[in-house]
């Protein structure tokens, strides 16, 4: 998997595909399992491990043949997806690499050169119609052992681009893609990585390539990194990888690739932190609700076993989805672009369904805008349907749901309207008081590579956390009917070496910068004074954003008031 701040790339999203039959499946599906295995899983150290340790190929060729995935079953793993709720799952057939994992006739840097006598993939190709997982095989444009491809690893050659042809590295790519199209039944999609290294571009081959997999396969999928990521490409589907873009990517299909673990997609011994099941779930539906799938990343063991804490929670999100699929599978985006309580939101023909991370404290669920009639509104999970407690508030539905139907995962409230959801637009506005609170339950995280700043809710509260990167800015919805005075009241919570650190405050045009002080720690929650400001009448967004490179790892922000000064 490429570590990429090549996943910026997002421009094209809506331009991906055609919307017809080939692409239900896809639609529908929502939730995938992607496998990144190979020869660097022996090494144990991330995927990327020959590239980043310079290790020189014949070294890297002992590790190669000892892989031996002896304890490998097909049927485990395909049983524990199918647990999981998943619907697909995207295996390496070739990663950077340049190793297959399958028994190829084109090479003899695959399977052949190792103890193993099977070929993985035909294994799994055969079990996975009986848990109702449909295959697709991840493909490395890049080649860092095929002699005719270049450029070639810097460390290991004083001149990387010379010599070699491209021409045959692209007639050898296409015959392991015919392989794998031909010989492993039917192939869901083909993922391919290491568009950035240009190789089919400047060679003028990438619509070939994509023309060549359509005519042997014409209901395989490809996804958007055959090319150069930009508008008016012929991908089926965009691949923002390790974040959920802020408001979904455009209006063609997509699919976030994300890691359980923080940051390897192969087997990493040495990493020992992991996403949490309420991250997972969290995640799932943050995705879904903006249109998108989930293609969940494991890194097997070399010896063909999947380690338990990814088992752990690829259950654990099974177990959710038992109760809450119908929530998930086969919907559309939320209607809502911004929502009032830390949640999402999902729909389904004339059903929308309501998925609650964090509760307001006094315990009232607020739907803004909903102007459809309800026909009846309860718990996923409820055998009984019971009906749930609502008002009308101005524009908006009120719900109550008791605290013993509550999941603090993620509570589902599904909500049986007289058609399809009609809301109107959701922003922040002053209180009868003229306040207005910018509470990070409402705000939307805008980022522009890997996103590691989250909200997270806990004692009553929803805040920002693992703010490290000055890229992660959160932000919000304003609208004030006149312009006026404010003072700024930014909450948060910050460890001692964050003291001194700059942060920024924009609310429409005008900035003012705030210091971090001390607070105790980032569970200790201070408000800082800024401003006054003059806040323009009308709609604008509201950042906070760090005021250098450093990022504001440690400040946990929990809310932005504006108090107005009379």
């Amino acid at each position: 998997m490429g570590r990429l701040l090549l996943s910026i790339l997002l421009v094209g999203l809506a331009c991906f595909g055609q919307d017809d039959a080939r692409l239900k499946w896809f639609r529908d599906a929502k939730f995938g399992i992607f496998v990144h295995w190979g020869p660097y899983s022996v090494l144990g150290r991330h995927e990327w491990a020959r590239h980043w340790y310079q290790i020189r190929q014949a070294e890297y060729d002992v590790y190669a043949r000892s892989f031996n995935p002896e304890r490998f079953n097909a049927e485990e793993w395909m049983s524990l997806f199918a647990r999981a709720g998943a619907k697909y799952s995207v295996v390496t057939s070739k990663h950077h690499d340049g190793f297959s994992i399958y028994r190829s006739k084109v090479s003899d840097y695959d399977m052949k050169m190792t103890p193993y006598a099977g070929d993985p993939l035909k294994d799994l190709a055969k079990v996975a119609p009986k848990y109702g997982i449909r295959l697709g095989f991840y493909h490395s444009i890049m080649d860092w052992h095929h002699p005719a491809y270049r450029p070639r690893r810097s460390w290991e050659y004083k001149d990387a681009k010379s010599g070699g042809n491209n021409g045959l590295y692209v007639d050898y790519m296409k015959e392991q893609l015919r392989e794998l199209l031909t010989g492993y039944g039917d192939v869901a999609m083909i993922w391919f990585d290491g568009e950035w290294e240009h190789t089919l571009a400047e060679l003028k081959r990438d619509d070939e390539v994509y023309d060549y997999i359509r005519t042997l396969s014409p209901n395989t999928l490809i996804n958007d990194r055959l090319y150069e990521r930009k508008p008016g490409n012929k991908a089926d589907f965009g691949t923002p990888e390790q974040y959920v873009p802020a408001t979904g990517a455009g209006q063609g299909l997509w699919e976030s690739c994300v890691t359980i673990n923080q940051a390897s997609w192969g087997y990493n011994k040495y990493e020992t932190e992991f996403k949490t099941e309420r991250d997972l779930i969290r995640t799932l539906v943050e995705v879904v609700s903006k249109g998108g799938n989930l293609l969940l990343n494991v890194g097997p063991k070399p010896d063909g076993t999947i380690q338990p804490e990814f088992v752990t929670r690829l259950e654990a999100m099974g177990e959710w989805l038992k109760t809450n699929g119908e929530a998930i599978y086969g919907t559309t985006a939320s209607p809502f672009e911004r929502l009032p309580f830390f949640g999402r939101a999902t729909q389904k023909g004339s059903t929308l369904y309501l998925h609650v991370f964090g509760w307001p404290q006094d315990g009232q669920l607020r739907v803004p805008g909903l102007k459809n009639l309800i026909h009846s509104a309860y718990v996923l999970g409820d055998e009984k349907k019971t009906p749930l407690g609502w008002r009308r508030d101005g524009g908006d539905v009120v719900l109550s749901v008791p605290r013993t139907a509550r999941d603090e995962r993620a509570t589902v409230v599904a909500l049986r309207l007289d058609g399809a959801a009609a809301v109107e637009r959701y922003a922040n506005r002053p209180d009868e008081r003229g306040l207005i609170r910018l509470g990070m339950e409402s705000a939307e995280i805008e980022t522009r590579f890997e996103q590691r700043a989250k909200k997270e809710n806990a004692l009553g509260k929803v805040f920002l956390t693992k703010w490290s990167r000055p890229d992660d800015v959160p932000s919000w919805n304003l609208e004030t009917p006149k312009a006026g005075r404010y003072q700024v009241e930014v909450r948060y919570g910050a460890t001692r070496g964050n003291k001194g650190k700059e942060y920024v405050v924009q609310i429409g045009k005008q900035v003012m910068k705030g210091q971090i002080v001390d607070t105790g720690n980032e569970w200790v929650f201070g408000v800082q004074k800024l401003g006054p400001v003059m806040v323009e009448a009308g709609a604008q967004t509201v950042v906070v954003k760090s005021a250098s490179e450093q990022g504001l790892e440690g400040v946990t922000l929990e809310s932005v008031t504006l108090v107005p000064v009379r």
